[in-house]
């Protein structure tokens, strides 16, 4: 025997072993227990609500309103003129 085909043999021998780990490893995965997941409490930050207030004036909303662009139409599209029965014989 020389060293090509007993190189050959443990490469043979690698790869079916390796194919079989992950093999395994795919039906582990897919048969795996789920688990439902905790959170604990102090992982998240504490809220206060204190949203304030603003009153916005009369005068606030009236520049506010007419610093908004006005949208224009669209243009209407125009049909083609229908033709007489007597002109498509």
């Amino acid at each position: 025997m020389n060293f090509k085909k007993i190189a050959k043999i443990v490469a043979i021998i690698v790869a079916l072993v390796s194919l079989a780990a992950a093999v395994y490893v795919a039906v582990k995965k897919l048969t795996a227990k789920k688990e439902p997941e905790y959170f604990d409490d102090n992982e998240f930050f504490e809220c206060d609500n204190e949203i304030e207030i603003v009153d916005v004036s009369e005068e606030a909303k009236a520049e506010k309103a007419e610093e908004e662009p006005k949208k224009k139409a669209a243009p209407k599209k125009k049909s083609a003129p229908k033709k007489k029965a007597s002109e498509n014989k």
